[in-house]
């Protein structure tokens, strides 16, 4: 599977280079839409939503729809504060309820 993603991520390079990169360098891909293929490996790992990460902090992978990346001031901005805040009713919504979101095209 890692090999037929990887075959993809590289396609799509290929015919949008000014939209999409697959190198994992992200003084590289600054600007452009990470597609990352890296994760398709029985030995990749990847943090759930609403896990907490190990960092200073206690930071939480909050999903976010698509218009909130406007204010994204950086991927741990989420503390635990702001998921109890969203699950009292302050904005949450359950993932299966959110929009379906879509890449554009360049």
């Amino acid at each position: 599977m890692k090999s037929y993603a990887g075959a993809l991520a590289d396609e799509m390079v290929a015919a949008t280079p000014e939209a999409y990169i697959a190198t994992m360098s992200k003084a590289k891909r600054a600007g452009k839409i990470f597609i990352d293929y890296f994760r398709n490996d029985y030995t990749a790992t990847a943090i759930a939503d609403y896990g907490v990460r190990a960092r200073a902090g206690a930071p939480v992978a909050l999903p976010i729809e698509w218009k909130e990346l406007k204010t994204l001031k950086s991927a741990s901005q989420f503390s635990m504060k702001d998921v109890l805040e969203r699950v009292k009713g302050k904005g949450w919504k359950s993932p299966s309820s959110m929009t379906p979101q879509t890449l554009p095209m360049g």
